[in-house]
């Protein structure tokens, strides 16, 4: 899936980057979304991908179950809340699963977070 390796790209180069790391202006970036979907518009990490490959991870973010989709941005938001950077991976699997560990002290480490689901079609290349 090379569009959800590039979103997945992207959103590690703002949660998870080295130098110029701000947790506050992306937690106020977040705002008051009340999903991934809304805080990855928000922020603008669609924008890396061609318009259907856009829409076809808008559908794979509307597809997750509600509880793991509150869990992720739960997670997200409190280690932003902390100064501690986040790393996103996304697998294949056969159900959709969150695995989530944090090596941290005080803000420095990172919260990984590794979102596994059925492999979702591929968008038609666009010519």
């Amino acid at each position: 899936m090379p569009y959800m390796q590039s979103a997945i790209l992207r959103a590690n180069e703002v949660f998870a980057r080295l130098d110029g790391f701000e947790p506050e202006s992306l937690l106020e970036a977040i705002g008051e979304a009340r999903g991934i979907r809304d805080g990855a518009e928000s922020l603008g990490l669609l924008d890396v991908l061609e318009p259907n490959q856009a829409d076809a991870l808008r559908a794979f973010l509307d597809a997750l179950p509600p509880g793991l989709d509150a869990a992720i941005l739960a997670g997200l938001r409190s280690a932003l809340e902390r100064g501690v950077r986040t790393q996103f991976t996304w697998r294949p699997a056969y159900e959709f699963e969150l695995r989530a560990w944090e090596v941290s002290e005080g803000s420095a480490g990172v919260l990984n977070m590794v979102i596994s689901s059925p492999h979702p079609e591929e968008p038609t290349r666009q010519p």
